[in-house]
């Protein structure tokens, strides 16, 4: 809101544990400010939900419930969620064999595990 991903359109930030929770309140913030009486005294441009899904990506950390994994699925897509274990506090191994399991399309598997990372780090351009 403070009109930093109008200056860098290009930031990516990175939230773990499936997002601590935000693709599910966007709904939220949006819907707040667009009945409000006064408009909101921030410079951003877009709305909050416009810049969170071209911003942020989200990781798996902490949180191998498929179901969580195939909600956030449904707020901001496959394209910006990344496998991520959240080592030390959990098991790398445990992490991977759920993920393995999951009930997702290979597809969008081969995106969380792999595209997605390699994509938002430029690797092998």
């Amino acid at each position: 809101s403070s009109g930093l991903f109008d200056v860098y359109p290009k930031l990516k930030i990175i939230l773990g544990h499936m997002g601590e929770g935000l693709p599910f309140s966007m709904w939220r913030v949006d819907n707040r400010n667009a009945w409000v009486n006064e408009p909101p005294d921030y410079p951003a441009k877009n709305l909050i939900s416009d810049y969170f899904l071209k911003n942020f990506y989200i990781t798996t950390s902490g949180n191998f419930r498929t179901q969580a994994l195939i909600n956030t699925m449904l707020e901001i897509g496959s394209d910006r969620i990344l496998f991520s274990a959240d080592y030390p506090f959990e098991d790398v191994g445990h992490a991977s064999q759920w993920f393995d399991k999951a009930e997702i399309s290979e597809n969008d598997r081969q995106k969380i595990g792999r595209t997605n990372a390699l994509n938002l780090f430029q690797i092998g351009r």
